[in-house]
């Protein structure tokens, strides 16, 4: 797993997709210091209540860009972490070498899924991290604002680090998909591009209230039940079941491509 991870590390688009969300908070920081944007509520596009109070402080700012980025632009960088790991080594031509060699071909797959996970975590975590330092430089360091109360910083912290988290296995079922995707086509594109169009469809249909309680079981239904961590005491009805809600997904989908890639000529 070590030289696979190395491998990985050395690849640009590895470390493109981490900076490139990493410099999201700082640019969106920088752009508010410049425009004297604080104070924006969002619209009628911040669920989450948090964007109003994005330049409270750097707490604030790093949660806000959490949400700002866990719903499309981080599952993006997953869906890519994930589902270039086996598709690209067909597309070279290099894993029929890889297979000859004596280690078997779950192993392989273990070894590949285990560091698009790792760098899948590397992803969640950059985000609040950047956002922590983007947001301390430019609004201070200080307790959270939420649409519930304020929060102590020592408090909030611990928060964030849950709510980091549980954003991490909300997009687990993302990096299980492109898994999937990646071990039947041997074009990284087709697997990363497969797994964003279902991404942006399963979102669609969960925002379709006419489908009634199908909705409750897609596994982006509670996505943003994270926001229950900030309310004092905590709220944890909805992590619970949205947790568990990922488990099926998170163990069928590479239980599917480990199956079908037993019986697959490669």
């Amino acid at each position: 797993m070590t030289t696979e991870l190395l491998r990985q590390l050395r690849r640009k688009r590895t470390w493109l997709g981490l900076i490139g969300l990493a410099a999201v908070p700082v640019v969106v920081a920088i752009a508010i210091v410049l425009t004297d944007g604080g104070g924006d509520d969002g619209g009628g596009g911040d669920p989450t209540g948090l964007f109003q109070f994005a330049t409270a402080s750097g707490l604030n700012f790093a949660l806000v860009s959490l949400a700002a980025t866990s719903q499309f632009l981080l599952l993006t960088v997953v869906a890519l972490f994930t589902g270039d790991t086996v598709s690209s080594e067909a597309g070279w031509g290099s894993l029929r070498y890889l297979l000859t060699r004596p280690v078997a071909r779950s192993t392989l797959l273990r070894r590949k899924l285990a560091v698009g996970v790792v760098l899948s975590l590397a992803a969640v975590a950059v985000i609040p991290l950047s956002g922590i330092a983007a947001g301390s430089v430019a609004f201070g360091w200080a307790g959270v604002q939420t649409p519930f109360g304020a929060l102590a910083a020592d408090v909030a912290v611990l928060r964030l680090l849950a709510i980091t988290a549980y954003v991490a296995w909300s997009a687990a079922w993302v990096a299980a998909l492109a898994f999937l995707l990646s071990t039947v086509t041997d074009a990284p594109v087709g697997a990363v591009a497969g797994t964003i169009v279902i991404v942006i469809v399963v979102q669609i249909l969960d925002a379709l209230t006419a489908l009634g309680p199908i909705r409750q079981w897609l596994p982006v239904h509670e996505a943003g039940a994270w926001i229950g961590l900030l309310a004092t005491p905590a709220r944890v009805d909805d992590l619970t079941r949205a947790g568990l809600l990922q488990v099926p997904y998170v163990l069928g989908l590479p239980g599917i491509a480990f199956a079908t890639s037993r019986r697959q000529d490669i």
